[in-house]
């Protein structure tokens, strides 16, 4: 099986949670989707508390059929260059298993992202922006980059890790 990825950023958790909801519905990548936000970015309105508390290691009460238990997350942890983040999915386990020195940009190098796009959407992060990432199946790429557009993503690319850029061009 060929794994490809697919990266995009949205502006806010409804977008993030809705694409989301829709790929694994469709069972477009199941267990390989990770989501990261910085930590400053969820407490500004309800739904970003709501995701919050979703994603922190300790949520508060909420209703989480509201969410579903979308993806399993890990504590916030510090990411340099970005600062404290709450990630869920595989890149957690990457980004907590990677040297002090390295962060996100690194961490998207071992997904096939070439180091400008890494650095590009690392600054997006850091911008506020949740960066979504799904490794899936390469008959179900194109599915997975419809569903992310279709609820509001952008910078949208699919990469393959024996490529050095992505299978297609940028929107």
């Amino acid at each position: 099986m060929t794994t490809r990825s697919v990266i995009a950023i949205f502006k806010g958790p409804q977008q993030t949670k809705e694409a989301i909801e829709e790929i694994q519905g469709e069972s477009l990548a199941n267990s390989f989707i990770s989501v990261l936000v910085r930590s400053e970015y969820l407490h500004q309105g309800n739904i970003k508390e709501e995701l919050a508390n979703e994603l922190a290691y300790h949520p508060a009460e909420i209703n989480f059929d509201l969410f579903n238990a979308w993806l399993v997350q890990a504590p916030p942890i510090d990411i340099p260059n970005l600062g404290e983040c709450v990630i869920a999915g595989p890149l957690a386990n990457d980004l907590l298993h990677r040297p002090h020195d390295q962060g996100l940009g690194e961490a998207l190098l071992g997904y096939g992202i070439s180091e400008e796009r890494a650095r590009h959407y690392e600054h997006e992060a850091r911008s506020g922006h949740f960066l979504v990432l799904i490794q899936t199946e390469q008959e179900k790429v194109n599915s997975v980059a419809n569903a992310l557009q279709k609820f509001g993503g952008r910078d949208i690319e699919k990469w393959n890790k024996e490529l050095d850029h992505p299978t297609y061009s940028r929107h």
